[in-house]
């Protein structure tokens, strides 16, 4: 299993820790994950240090040699165009996951392990489609978002996808996303959003990140169910006719 998917896996979890010291340094548990598309090694650093889950750059293993990231934040290379080797050597140079196009990926770059596989899912969203990317054993599949007010039918498509496919979603935000339009994310089978822009505008995404509450359990209800037993007091009438 990747580092990725583990992420995913321990969303909601806090870290472990040893002392009241450790304690106390932890960060605070984490409801949705943050992705950011940097340009470069120093913007990825930056990013790392406002507190992004992970990172993600354009272009080949080269661009990720000696790269080092505060917080755990994990490394991601983005290979339309990946071969098997190209991913090889990201790997080697210490990517933790890749993006691909499936369109325009070599069928060689799915040979290595041990290696996040993200897909660039695009507008082709039908039912077939998604079937056979299901096969894939993806770690997550990108999709665009749009921020602001999500209707219940935008999350509907987007449960869709993701109970298709069988991977967690990562929502490519349109602008900084923030805490209502993540958590509509979140429920809708989104653990993960993809930002982009300036170093403020990834700070903002991460505190509202920060603010995304916890799942509600499946089993809370909200309104009483219709036709359950309902508990009667005893009736004394049918004492009294016996």
């Amino acid at each position: 299993m990747s580092k990725f998917r583990n992420r995913i896996r321990d969303i909601g979890r806090a870290p472990a820790g040893f002392g009241f010291g450790a304690v106390m340094s932890q960060r605070s548990t984490r409801h949705m994950l943050v992705v950011a598309e940097v340009e470069d090694a120093a913007a990825a650093t930056a990013a790392a240090e406002a507190g992004v889950d992970a990172v993600v750059l354009r272009g080949s293993a080269s661009a990720l040699e000696g790269l080092k990231l505060a917080n755990n934040a994990l490394i991601g290379v983005w290979l339309e165009d990946a071969t098997g080797t190209e991913v090889s050597a990201a790997q080697q140079a210490g990517a933790d996951f890749f993006l691909f196009d499936d369109g325009r990926a070599h069928a060689s770059s799915l040979t290595p392990t041990d290696i996040g596989r993200i897909l660039l899912l695009g507008p082709d969203q039908e039912t077939e489609r998604l079937r056979s990317v299901a096969a894939l054993e993806l770690d997550a599949v990108v999709v665009t978002g749009e921020v602001g007010a999500t209707t219940v039918r935008d999350q509907l498509t987007l449960r869709r996808v993701a109970g298709m496919t069988g991977a967690s979603l990562l929502v490519a935000a349109n602008a900084v996303p923030d805490t209502e339009t993540l958590a509509a994310w979140r429920d809708a089978g989104a653990p993960a959003v993809l930002v982009s822009g300036s170093a403020s505008d990834i700070r903002a995404a991460v505190q509202a990140a920060d603010a995304v509450p916890a799942a509600k359990r499946r089993d809370e209800r909200t309104s009483p169910i219709i036709g359950a037993t309902r508990s009667t007091s005893h009736d004394h009438d049918d004492e009294d006719d016996d």
